[in-house]
């Protein structure tokens, strides 16, 4: 029975919150009319701008791409900003065991002229997450910072350069990358900081991917809806030899109207892994925006059997709805997501579900519970409930 008290105690703040008064917050700026990009993400969403700032720009990823195309404008200049977020998570048996998940990003970046820049992400973290209590493939917390019993990390999770040509249409970047920032991205299941906290729900779990490593990325884009992007990376960031055994990953997706309460993207992909053999699989990816408020997306993927018996990921899927409204000038967003990873090792796929609600509490923090349940594909496996809370901050 406590643990139930602890879901309320936990949750019931979080409908107190935005009814609260906050004067500095819902005050409205009617004197400012500059809307640059610069001025509403290094503002970090002046009140007066919030209504204006899609959802998507507000995730590490893309806030991060907003910040890079505005910086353009202002060459020579080094800047920075960042996201911080913190979670705690328990498994709901008889004896509850919280474990905390925590991470701080800085990114540094400067552009040499309107079409170069360079980028850096600094990150520290630490905490293992509920996946070091329960054994899985789904993964629980994508936030953890390792599986050592500790996770505690500090590195430069990025440091790239980035050319653009031909008014954009044309794109290379080389250096230290995160492939899945590029490839099988997913407008509102795509980052764990401030959308799902579930692996599964970042990226495709039939993805060879590993740590980040040195690599090359080609993109190109036509009439801006549509674009083809091929990767070149180590698949071992230990190898001694630059030229030998790269992870190679193409993409082509379309983008329909974009911008708008009903932009949808549809993405194809394919990936090489050598250290399997160069044995090959693929998925597919979708999101669809429905009158700016509702969202649907989806994911498949699969791999060749040599590359299954090498990741041990045969095929994956993954599916969900959300629903996001301003009241009081608050963000409120309601994400619900199922998924099936089926694995070499067992005949049943594993099954995983995620619900959360996140507020806003003002401009730079967000809050949100998230309810977990996992059915591991293990013999003698019971089903595991999980609850959890999530700080995020941007600045």
């Amino acid at each position: 029975m406590p643990k139930y008290y602890m879901l309320i105690f936990l949750i019931f703040p979080l409908f107190i919150t935005p009814l609260a008064t906050d004067a500095a917050f819902v005050q409205q700026d009617t004197t400012s009319t500059d809307s640059t990009l610069v001025n509403q993400f290094l503002g970090l969403f002046q009140e007066s701008d919030l209504d204006q700032i899609p959802e998507i720009k507000r995730s590490r990823r893309q806030q991060v791409d907003a910040l890079l195309k505005s910086i353009l404008e202002e060459p020579g200049k080094l800047q920075f900003s960042g996201v911080a977020t913190a979670s705690l998570q328990a498994p709901l048996e008889n004896e509850t065991i919280w474990k905390g998940v925590g991470s701080f990003d800085i990114f540094a970046f400067v552009s040499f002229g309107p079409s170069a820049l360079l980028f850096f992400d600094l990150e520290a973290g630490g905490g293992g997450g509920p996946d070091l209590l329960i054994p899985n493939v789904s993964v629980l917390n994508a936030d953890a910072g390792g599986g050592d019993g500790k996770g505690e990390n500090l590195t430069v999770l990025e440091a790239w350069t980035e050319f653009k040509m031909l008014k954009d249409i044309f794109t290379v970047t080389f250096g230290k990358l995160d492939l899945t920032n590029y490839f099988d991205n997913n407008l509102h299941a795509n980052d764990e900081t401030s959308q799902f906290i579930s692996g599964v729900f970042v990226n495709n779990p039939v993805l060879p991917v590993g740590v980040n490593s040195p690599g090359i990325r080609f993109r190109t884009t036509f009439v801006n809806r549509f674009y083809v992007q091929y990767g070149h990376f180590m698949a071992n960031p230990q190898e001694e030899n630059l030229m030998k055994n790269h992870l190679k990953l193409l993409e082509t997706g379309i983008k329909l109207l974009p911008e708008s309460g009903w932009e949808a993207n549809l993405r194809v992909f394919a990936h090489e892994q050598p250290l399997a053999g160069d044995s090959r699989g693929f998925g597919i990816s979708f999101d669809q925006l429905i009158a700016n408020h509702f969202t649907i997306f989806g994911r498949y993927g699969a791999n060749s059997n040599e590359l299954a018996e090498w990741l041990g990921i045969k095929n994956a899927w993954s599916g969900g709805i959300g629903f996001r409204q301003f009241v009081l000038n608050r963000e409120l967003k309601v994400g619900l997501a199922y998924a099936e990873t089926e694995t070499t090792a067992y005949e049943h796929p594993e099954q995983l579900a995620e619900f959360y609600f996140s507020t806003q509490l003002n401009q730079w923090v967000f809050i949100s519970p998230h309810l977990q349940w996992l059915k591991t594909t293990q013999v003698g496996e019971d089903e595991h409930f999980l609850a959890g809370l999530r700080i995020n901050l941007s600045y």
